[in-house]
């Protein structure tokens, strides 16, 4: 009897064994190894085939990536134009520029997916059905598809950036949060003239920014006014030959005029906001959430500054609404199979197990047991190794592993969640529950013939408007008199054309549901 216990035991245990093999060769993609290459630089940082992320998904797959690049070209445009001048295209290509992978693919440099994701990419085509949205970001103006995109997860968290303010100020002044634009004003005015950082001298900062970008953009764009084409139900406009961007502009001007906003927002460059805060003159800026956030839990500033409390709140109500003019996009570049591919199937199976169920959790999570760990419900949490390690943020100790590396895949926001500021979370949450964030155009595909075009009529859109915004709030030129001469000079550009193209664009990209 214990004889047959113990092989009827063996069976089992054999079985279970067989099981989880037949698990892991699942995912097998070739019984013996295959090595493509690979062209992929993120932020300065060259792809590594070391990558923990990576190993274990060659131990998966049994495909490995390697880099076709040089560890020392951290450029990915300019390594992008050698490879392409060279004439030896890599297997994969992963870019931050999915124009440029479109536009090389029209040219033959990369193959269309359209068939190998029907036949050879279930996960990938599930995926595309269960998001209509996210597919019309992968098709191109001919409708096909020529990269798979690095998706941000959209419907999960749309909200990028907040309003910040220096509730510390506030409460010292007696203020209220402000929750009208008239309120707005009235605050910018009392960090400027009743010295709430108490040091006897008018040098408060009531609005900062740190890029010029968001300087122009965002101050605007708190009045519900755009910065440049939008699209209002169904009809693509130009922010800048608007009403609403009439009625914003001139409120602007008189801010800076009065000394609310940073005399310097046009050049003080990326620092700015650690510069404001650290020597406790900047009141308000419209920034990150979760970097913005880190700076109420820095030791070192809120020893320097008693009762140091910057918070996000709710953006000014404007003529009955509310607006926060950043959001993420839908993604971020993406990856895609060169001509010059040996094995154009054993790519996109590869590209495909980043859509399965093992794959979305290594790409977002890393390796169960080294960097995250479940609770008894099956919530995912990471590792002491990723939120105590010395020296690095949670962040970096993911990147370290490849975790969020640029690839065709979606990010899951409660990786974001995980290792972020928890305040920073809930601030973003109301943005988005609360419906102020105002979703970009989206990223329009235009024919080869278009693309030539607008991007020249785009260029020098954006520098006619880039350069009257900043003489006007500079003072250096009347709104009033010259803003119809300005939109004259739009016209002259080619405005007409380029709504006409955007137009086009935009209607195909909603045809590709």
């Amino acid at each position: 009897m214990k004889k047959r216990i113990f092989f009827m035991l063996a069976a089992i245990g054999i079985l279970q064994v067989n099981t989880v093999a037949k698990e892991k060769e699942d995912y097998k993609i070739s019984k013996k190894p295959i090595e493509m290459s690979i062209l992929a630089i993120q932020n300065g940082r060259v792809f590594d085939e070391k990558w923990s992320v990576f190993e274990e998904a060659f131990k998966d797959t049994n495909v490995k990536l390697k880099s076709a690049t040089s560890k020392n070209l951290t450029d990915e445009m300019q390594a992008f134009n050698l490879s392409i001048s060279s004439g030896k295209l890599p297997d994969i290509i992963s870019l931050s520029f999915p124009d440029k992978l479109e536009s090389l693919g029209m040219d033959g440099g990369i193959i269309p997916l359209n068939d190998l994701i029907e036949k050879h990419g279930p996960n990938i085509k599930k995926f595309f059905e269960k998001y209509p949205r996210y597919k019309m970001d992968a098709v191109a103006s001919d409708g096909k598809i020529y990269f798979i995109p690095d998706y941000y997860d959209w419907y999960g968290m749309r909200a990028s950036q907040g309003l910040f303010i220096r509730k510390d100020w506030l409460d010292k002044l007696g203020l209220k949060t402000p929750e009208t634009m008239d309120d707005f004003y009235k605050v910018m005015k009392a960090f400027k003239e009743k010295d709430p950082n108490g040091n006897g001298i008018a040098d408060e900062v009531p609005y900062f920014d740190r890029t010029t970008e968001f300087a122009d953009k965002e101050l605007v764009g708190l009045f519900g006014a755009e910065f440049g084409f939008y699209v209002d139900n169904g009809k693509v406009k130009y922010g800048p030959a608007q009403e609403r961007f009439k009625e914003a502009m001139p409120e602007v001007i008189k801010w800076y005029k009065e000394g609310l906003i940073d005399s310097e927002i046009f050049t003080r460059g990326f620092q700015g906001r650690d510069y404001m805060l650290r020597n406790n003159l900047g009141g308000m800026t419209f920034d990150w959430f979760a970097s913005t956030t880190a700076y109420n839990t820095d030791i070192e500033l809120k020893n320097k500054i008693e009762g140091f409390e910057f918070v996000a709140i709710a953006p000014p109500e404007y003529k009955g609404k509310r607006y926060a003019p950043d959001a993420r996009t839908t993604h971020l570049g993406g990856w895609a199979i060169t001509a010059g591919a040996k094995d154009p199937v054993a790519a996109i199976k590869y590209m495909d197990y980043w859509f399965s169920d093992k794959g979305y959790e290594l790409s977002n999570w890393g390796i169960e047991g080294d960097t995250f760990v479940r609770d008894e419900n099956g919530k995912k949490m990471f590792t002491d190794k990723v939120m105590k390690a010395d020296g690095k943020t949670p962040l970096q100790v993911l990147r370290d592993d490849g975790v969020q590396f640029r690839i065709g895949a979606l990010q899951d926001y409660e990786y974001e969640k995980a290792w972020g500021n928890p305040q920073a979370n809930e601030w973003a949450e109301m943005y988005v529950k609360n419906n102020y964030v105002v979703d970009p155009m989206p990223t329009l595909k235009y024919t080869p013939e278009e693309n030539r075009r607008i991007q020249k009529l785009n260029s020098q859109l954006d520098m006619a408007v880039k350069e009257m915004s900043q003489k006007w709030i500079l003072g250096a030129d009347d709104f009033n008199k010259s803003y119809n001469g300005f939109i004259k000079r739009l016209d002259s550009i080619g405005l007409k054309e380029a709504l006409e193209i955007n137009q086009k664009a935009y209607d195909r990209f909603v045809g590709n549901k």
